[in-house]
């Protein structure tokens, strides 16, 4: 009988060694909208497990990813959200389904309608309601799943068909889903339809080449995207910045086509285009074109089906000068645009003993959105790499600082960048990265941006440094500018968790000595009894 029981003991010993977390499982509760089902729709994300009412400081809840979507992202019926209330003494969780009316539930405030509203709009709402209730409160609410949906995608895609996609997916990337666009399908007249009606086009090239987002919306449900078949198109060859076919756009402007795929090179003699047109007859005929003149708003070049434009290289080298960037123009030189801003590309004619102050004033001065402290002159010697000289316009055209006002060579590119307009949220936020600025926003209200402070977040201890280098606590920071960097740190030590921790691998330690122990110090006992 003493035998069995050894043995017996020994086999649970063992089975605890190969599975040392089974006894460690903890069973916790969840929160949601009242009335919410506990299977989640199709497309959405399970609610988290999450524990009712901690009793300590701090938002200290290990919740899965936040879900990324743009500012213009709005909530609807079937999006999960998130909500932390954080106060001097308990921090509480809450996770809620949009109901069908566009409703969330959240103790205490009550019933709070979000429905249509952006995350951030949504956030404010809640802020708001809550005020009333709490003294000091500190409200975050994340997007955690989104609703999905069927999308059908038709047309001049490789694989046209029906998608389950989630809210967050744009047109871009749903087309990309499908396959992309085929060589004979049109990225520039792509239809959104709604119960078979058209609600709008979207023009992806302008997507792809400016960046413009409002031509790449976030689909919805019931929407059909028809790509068409290509329309007609003209060839772009020569000194431009991207040569290629591209479709005529919807007014068939030259002007505006070139301001879209980046316009001429500096190497293009622009008074020496060529412009090859078929006639009625289906012959081609060519005609000299000088770009700076018809180019001239309010003059255009009508493009038609089949139109070759040609720019030819400069076949002398002129005294001339680039200048990019942030600078006004005047009213004949065409612009693009950087990050968001509209820029410059041109070359100016550079008269002998021409400085930069001189250049500044042909290219129309300095815009509002430059940054005066970072210009810079590229250079080619005779010999040797190209140099790159900074020049700091701030103290040549604010301080009346000389030194700065270096003479222009032939062949110099002058550079003025944009200034920075990103305020950068890093350390213990659950996406840290750049975001947008924006002067109405406070501090926490872009840490919510940034997805809500994170599971080690300290936000006390929390510091803002300014493009200047000075740092400030946050709590005693001035508003934020462009170029600030808020960082959040992590707390050193959650003494539940961390001990917890702690104390489950010491339990497992004791328990693996305890099982080999047994084991050797059993075979031993069972042969000096069997002697």
């Amino acid at each position: 009988m003493w035998q069995g029981l050894r043995k017996a003991l020994c086999a649970f010993l063992v089975l605890s060694l190969l599975a040392p977390g089974a006894s460690f499982g903890q069973t916790q509760q969840v929160q949601g909208t009242p009335g919410a089902p506990m299977t989640p729709a199709p497309g959405q994300i399970p609610a988290p497990i999450v524990p009712q009412q901690p009793a300590f400081p701090g938002p200290v809840f290990p919740g899965p990813a936040r879900i990324t979507a743009g500012s213009d992202y709005r909530l609807g019926p079937g999006d999960t959200v998130e909500v932390i209330m954080a106060g001097r003494v308990e921090t509480t969780r809450h996770v809620a389904v949009v109901s069908a009316d566009g409703n969330i539930n959240v103790p205490p405030i009550g019933t709070v309608p979000v429905g249509g509203l952006t995350v951030l709009e949504a956030q404010r709402r809640l802020a708001s309601l809550a005020q009333p209730l709490f003294r000091f409160l500190e409200l975050t609410l994340s997007l955690l799943g989104t609703r999905s949906f069927e999308v059908t995608v038709s047309g001049e895609v490789e694989r046209p068909g029906t998608l389950l996609l989630s809210a967050t997916e744009r047109v871009h990337q749903v087309v990309s889903f499908a396959g992309g666009v085929t060589p004979r399908g049109s990225l520039r007249n792509i239809v959104l339809l709604r119960n078979g009606r058209a609600e709008r086009r979207v023009d992806l090239l302008r997507f792809l080449l400016a960046g413009d987002v409002s031509n790449n919306p976030y689909v919805t449900e019931g929407m059909t995207i028809v790509v068409p078949a290509r329309g007609p198109s003209v060839t772009l060859s020569g000194t431009v910045a991207r040569p290629g076919e591209y479709e005529i756009g919807e007014n068939g402007s030259l002007f505006a086509l070139l301001a879209l795929t980046g316009g001429v090179s500096v190497q293009g003699a622009v008074n020496e285009a060529r412009l090859t047109r078929i006639g009625p007859d289906g012959k081609k005929t060519t005609m000299p074109i000088d770009l700076t003149v018809a180019l001239k708003p309010p003059a255009d070049v009508i493009l038609n089906a089949g139109d070759a434009l040609y720019v030819p290289p400069l076949s002398v080298i002129q005294d001339v000068v680039e200048v990019r960037g942030a600078f006004n123009g005047t009213g004949d030189i065409p612009k693009t645009v950087t990050a968001g801003k509209p820029t410059l590309v041109t070359r100016l004619e550079l008269a002998g003993g021409d400085r930069v102050r001189d250049t500044v004033v042909k290219a129309g001065g300095a815009a509002p959105y430059a940054d005066l402290h970072l210009a810079f002159i590229e250079r080619s010697g005779p010999s040797g790499p190209r140099q790159v000289i900074p020049v700091d316009l701030h103290r040549l055209l604010i301080d009346k600082d000389e030194t700065q006002n270096i003479t222009m060579q032939n062949g110099d590119v002058f550079t003025l960048p944009v200034a920075e307009d990103r305020v950068y949220v890093v350390g213990e936020v659950k996406s840290p990265g750049p975001q947008d600025y924006r002067p109405t926003l406070t501090t926490r209200e872009y840490i919510a941006l940034a997805g809500g402070p994170g599971v080690r977040a300290k936000l006390n201890a929390a510091t803002v440094t300014f493009p200047n280098g000075r740092t400030y606590v946050m709590k005693d920071a001035p508003p934020l500018e462009p170029g600030a960097v808020l960082t959040i740190p992590e707390v050193s030590v959650k003494w539940w968790q961390d001990y917890a921790t702690i104390l489950t691998t010491l339990a497992s330690l004791v328990t693996a000595y305890t099982g080999i122990f047994i084991l050797f110090g059993g075979a031993r006992d069972i042969q000096k009894l069997n002697e």
